[in-house]
């Protein structure tokens, strides 16, 4: 069983519009991919993987038909669009420190300061 369906909810389950979890496809995609040939033992077309990538995009799909009625508010788009709340390269820097400190990271190497 896939990890992430005891976590998230079943896509199918879902009144759209909502927006699904894509990770969890390209996941299934790719297994299907890799765990599956393309040909059977005889040498003909593996319809059976073939039924299965249409499955997994024919979810897909289904989730880009539904539009969504998303209403516009002017002050929300002039909040996401401010340049003054952008920040510079720097800045953008010591807030992920903030955020993840480096002695809080899993990794056994410590890159080098930043200058």
């Amino acid at each position: 069983m896939h990890a992430l369906t005891m976590v998230l909810p079943s896509p199918t389950r879902c009144d759209p519009p909502c927006i699904p979890y894509l990770g969890m496809y390209l996941t299934d995609l790719s297994f299907i991919e890799e765990g599956t040939p393309n040909m059977t033992e005889e040498g003909l077309i593996n319809f059976s993987k073939m039924r299965m990538v249409a499955h997994v995009i024919r979810e897909i799909q289904v989730f880009q038909q539904t539009p969504y009625k998303i209403e516009h508010h002017p002050r929300v788009t002039n909040y996401l669009l401010d340049p003054t709340r952008l920040f510079d390269e720097e800045e953008t820097y010591r807030a992920s420190l903030e955020i993840e400190p480096r002695h809080a990271r899993l990794s056994m190497t410590v890159p080098a300061e930043r200058t």
